[in-house]
């Protein structure tokens, strides 16, 4: 079982919410998470926006105590890279009512861009270690299972998943890459009765956002140094 570093996974208030719903702040939050510190410069590269734009974007993020400044002192604050200062987020609790569609817009943007990150990682495929793509899970599947039994199962994913998170993995061995995982368990609307389940018996729901996000798109990548190259996707502003 790989060793991990201490989680700091936050319970975003409705001033977070409200931050992470513009689209390139949560790009820029997502690269931090993903791929580790970076200069604004080097975010505006893979987000698509201007260097100033950027810097902007972190000195509110570090306002809501999400990102920091790292220790690498250049002399020069704008060769000063950021970082993190949380290892994930849970978009399944904190704000309050009035916050649901803000949540909403952020879980389906980070969700957008997993999707794009895909795409990526499809058009890019036959460029990528042939170890990286026989390595590659692609798999869809129409399970049957009650309300109980989905949020069990998405428990036991989590608990799998969780000790390779980037953020916190502390032993990743020479020749790790970024990779990522995408899971969402969903009944589908179409086949469900709204009074044949009892909506409040399977407890919390694991949704969560935890080091992987939007913009770390090249799954080719040096967990230390980052992608290699300067991604071809459009900017996710509009996805976030």
């Amino acid at each position: 079982m790989p060793s991990h570093l201490p989680e700091r996974r936050v319970v975003p208030t409705s001033a977070m919410l409200a931050a992470l719903a513009v689209p390139s702040r949560l790009a820029i939050l997502s690269l931090l998470l993903s791929v580790g510190p970076r200069t604004a410069t080097e975010c505006a590269e893979v987000v698509g926006a201007t260097a100033s734009n950027c810097s902007w974007h972190l000195r509110e993020l570090a306002r809501l105590g999400l990102v920091e400044r790292s220790d690498d002192d250049t002399g020069d604050a704008r060769k000063r890279p950021w970082r993190a200062t949380i290892t994930g987020i849970d978009l399944d609790a904190g704000g309050g009512p009035a916050d649901e569609l803000t949540r909403a817009a952020v879980r389906s943007a980070w969700f957008a861009d997993t999707d794009a990150r895909f795409d990526d990682y499809l058009r890019h495929e036959s460029d990528l270690p042939e170890p990286w793509r026989e390595a590659a899970v692609i798999s869809d599947y129409a399970v049957l299972l009650t309300a109980d039994e989905l949020a069990d199962l998405g428990a036991r994913i989590d608990a799998i998943v969780r000790p390779y998170v980037r953020a916190t993995r502390a032993d990743a061995p020479a020749g790790s890459a970024v990779a990522s995982i995408s899971v969402r368990g969903v009944v589908d609307p179409r086949f469900v009765d709204p009074g044949s389940v009892d909506a409040g018996s399977s407890g919390r729901r694991a949704r969560n956002a935890d080091a992987m996000g939007p913009r770390a798109r090249d799954t080719n990548t040096d967990p230390q140094t980052g992608p290699p190259r300067t991604p071809d996707l459009p900017s996710p502003d509009g996805a976030t």
